[in-house]
């Protein structure tokens, strides 16, 4: 008896994981659509912030630990290579965690999508995850030499 209540425990538990992650890669599933049928609305877009998704080439400091998070992000559209764009972006206090995660995105060719918040303020979040950056677009140069693309 005591064995067939362990075994119902497991299934039980084993289900339950199986309904946590199905409904963790439908919210990132629908996150990730949202934001693709936003994009989609801008037949040309204006700036890298608009782009459907970007490919993060590379990602530089552009200061030291204590001062301003100041850093420059070279992207790219993967569905049209030769658009790249140089952003300069304030990481804020979070500078340390963004640049890491900016660097994983760039060895990883991870494809991330960017969006518009208040103001200035950008969002960028590894598509099929949850993994998100914040900051402060403070000026963008779409005349970027490209540089390697992802593969």
């Amino acid at each position: 008896m005591g064995a067939a209540a362990v075994l119902a425990g497991v299934v039980s538990l084993v289900t339950v994981a199986g309904l946590v992650w199905t409904a963790h890669l439908l919210r990132v599933g629908t996150m990730d659509a949202l934001d693709l049928a936003r994009k989609v609305a801008t037949p040309v877009p204006a700036s890298a912030v608009d782009w459907p998704e970007m490919h993060v080439l590379a990602a530089v400091s552009q200061g030291t630990l204590g001062e301003p998070g100041l850093a420059l992000l070279h992207v790219q559209w993967p569905a049209r290579p030769d658009w790249t764009a140089t952003l300069l972006v304030d990481l804020g206090s979070d500078q340390e965690r963004s640049l890491g995660l900016l660097s994983e995105w760039c060895a990883a060719c991870a494809s991330v999508s960017p969006s518009r918040s208040a103001g200035t303020a950008v969002e960028l979040r590894r598509r099929q995850s949850l993994d998100r950056v914040r900051a402060e677009l403070l000026s963008e140069d779409n005349s970027a030499p490209r540089l390697d693309t992802c593969r």
